[in-house]
């Protein structure tokens, strides 16, 4: 999950980026999300993440381009700003999932103190 957890992140830090919204949309799912299988997403983030996809490739691409650049071009840039908040909740999705997910550990609590002190 953590590898996962990692691409949305800088899918994220992508979209933080100065140039138009579209541009870094488009930048933000090519780089780091068109390749991540949403099986390796908590549960609650593979529904929005499978939506999410869906929405981002709905076009077909014309020759030389990719089916998200395609459905990005044809959205309107508040679209473009709607799937990137998109993203960005996917990851406090998939962070807190991290956060709240139980420590699993082999190793033995050790005291550092004497209980003599």
């Amino acid at each position: 999950m953590s590898a996962a957890w990692e691409l949305i992140h800088l899918a994220v830090v992508e979209l933080a980026d100065s140039s138009p919204i579209k541009q870094r949309l488009v930048c933000a799912y090519s780089k780091f999300l068109a390749e991540l299988d949403s099986a390796e997403l908590p549960r609650g983030a593979r529904g929005e993440f499978d939506s999410l996809r869906s929405e981002l490739t709905r076009v077909t691409p014309c020759r030389g381009e990719t089916a998200v650049a395609a459905t990005v071009r044809k959205m309107s840039n508040e679209e473009a700003a709607s799937c990137a908040r998109r993203v960005v909740q996917l990851l406090n999705l998939a962070q807190t999932e991290v956060l709240v997910a139980p420590v699993r550990s082999s190793r033995a609590v050790v005291s550092l103190f004497s209980a003599e002190a």
